[in-house]
């Protein structure tokens, strides 16, 4: 899928330190998405109940809440220390899950385990830029992303072949181990220390990171958008289900090719940004993925035969794989190193919270108007999303920031 690189494409494949990364990552996500199934199955095993399954999803989202407090800690500590017990604490909760069915129990491992991983996840994207050099982000970006996307479409095929043959137990198990791989390969990377403002308090650095944010009028920008957009196009979520089995007929294999095309598409949008590196301007083509989304989702919303439904979600999919490479390459480059973590981790807050907000919506949504409905509105308000993101970029004025105010 890669072998198109050239360039700072070829320097980027030789990097050691980027290879470690992206090969213990690309194991981790597929361990992600084998204890995701097993985790389901394993919830329905013990209560039979769908609310059950929804309280583990609530209990997994719940700790990025606390988002911005771990942003502190990734522009605080030392990275790789924090990025090493991550991993092996998670290897510990999720090889937990094997011993315990006591629902309490379950919920509290996975909330701690969403805990650990609000932690991981912004300290891991402000490391990136010391590990992979300016001119090849795009191109590791795309790797990392395409990676997530690879694991999601096999990960969940995987884990459910294993919980039908060995057991959730084995499921967990492997989970387990590929946070031991991931560890033992971050712990071989010499990550620097971050460049955090010496002696000052943990409040005082909360609060220096939200002032900074707010005088940084692009990564504002990506903030903001972020929540708008998985707020306006994950609203579909909730209607694909109904868009396949009751709108088109296609019942149980329609819905998987529906969902499966969509990840298809974002891994080729990520293997476009792999390709095309920085050859392109990457805020442009950003506001282009948002945009081209939305005409996506109202063609499917509007699609006459299923067929073409399927494309035109490939075509969101492909817009979202690059939109999301472009906006963690603009964030990498524009925010200081002191200050990565937090906003990547305000980021990673808005996302969950656009999530939760576009399920319940999305779901109200389809219960009142139907899935095509869903689609269609989605689309529109993606569309305004973009134009209200694109305006503040142009309107706000930008301002410098004061360390301390």
């Amino acid at each position: 899928m890669w072998g198109s690189m050239n360039g700072s494409g070829d320097s980027l494949l030789r990097n050691v330190r980027f290879m470690q990364l992206w090969v213990g990552q690309g194991i981790s996500f597929v361990g992600d998405a084998v204890s995701t199934i097993a985790l389901v199955v394993l919830m329905i095993q013990i209560t039979g109940s769908a609310a059950a399954v929804g309280g583990v999803l609530v209990a997994r989202l719940l700790p990025t809440l606390a988002s911005p407090l771990a942003g502190v800690l990734a522009d605080r500590l030392d990275r790789r220390v924090v990025l090493v017990a991550s991993d092996l604490a998670r290897a510990v909760l999720v090889l937990g899950l094997v011993f315990t069915r006591n629902l309490v129990v379950l919920y509290f491992l996975v909330f701690l385990i969403g805990l650990v991983r609000t932690l991981f996840n912004p300290t891991i994207r402000a490391a990136f830029p010391s590990v992979v050099a300016s001119r090849d982000l795009t191109r590791a970006n795309a790797l990392i992303g395409g990676t997530f996307s690879v694991s999601e479409t096999i990960g969940p095929a995987l884990g459910g072949v294993l919980v039908a043959t060995v057991g959730v137990e084995a499921a967990f198990a492997f989970d387990s181990a590929t946070y031991l791989v991931s560890a033992t390969f971050l712990s071989r990377i010499p990550f620097p220390r971050p460049q955090s403002e010496e002696h000052a308090a943990f409040s005082q650095e909360l609060k220096s990171g939200f002032a900074y944010l707010a005088t940084a009028r692009v990564p504002l920008a990506i903030v903001i958008g972020a929540f708008l957009t998985v707020l306006t196009m994950n609203t579909t979520i909730p209607a694909e289900v109904f868009l396949a089995k009751e709108t088109f007929g296609a019942g149980d294999v329609g819905y998987g090719l529906l969902v499966g095309l969509y990840g298809a598409g974002m891994i080729l949008g990520s293997a476009l940004m792999a390709a095309l590196g920085d050859r392109v301007r990457l805020l442009p083509l950003y506001f282009l993925g948002i945009f081209v989304s939305a005409l996506a989702l109202a063609a499917t919303g509007l699609s006459k035969t299923f067929v073409f439904a399927l494309a035109a979600l490939m075509v969101a999919g492909v817009a979202n794989g690059t939109e999301n490479v472009a906006t963690d390459t603009v964030l990498q480059r524009t925010v200081p190193d002191a200050f990565l973590g937090r906003v990547f981790a305000v980021r990673f807050l808005g996302y969950s919270v656009g999530e939760v907000l576009a399920y319940v919506l999305g779901g109200a949504i389809v219960n009142a108007s139907g899935p095509r409905s869903a689609y269609i509105l989605a689309a529109a308000a993606t569309f305004v999303a973009g134009l209200v993101i694109l305006a503040f970029l142009v309107v706000v004025p930008t301002k410098s920031y004061q360390n301390g105010q």
